[in-house]
C-alpha cells in the first residue's frame, strides 16, 4: 500500500498509533476510529486542531514534524 504521508518507512505518528492501538488513540484524541486509521495508512493527515490534541495527549512526545513531516521536504517539493 502506498503511503501518502512523508515516506520514512513508518513515521512517528504511525509508530505511535501502532504502539497504542487505533481504538485507544481515537479515544484519547476524541476522534473516530476511521480518522485514526486514515492517519495510520497515510490517506489523510490530522487537522491542525487534531494535531494540537495529539501533541497535548502525548505530552509533546510528537511534534509538528512528527505529524506532518520534515520542513525541508516541503521546501524542496
Amino acid at each position: 500500500m502506498k503511503m501518502l504521508l512523508y515516506n520514512n518507512a513508518m513515521n512517528k505518528l504511525q509508530e505511535y498509533i501502532k504502539n497504542r492501538g487505533i481504538e485507544n488513540v481515537a479515544e484519547i484524541c476524541d476522534v473516530s476510529v476511521h480518522a485514526v486509521r486514515s492517519w495510520y495508512y497515510g490517506t489523510r493527515q490530522p487537522t491542525v486542531k487534531q494535531a494540537k490534541k495529539i501533541m497535548s495527549v502525548t505530552n509533546q512526545a510528537l511534534t509538528w514534524e512528527d505529524i506532518y513531516g520534515p520542513i525541508e521536504e516541503e521546501a524542496t517539493a
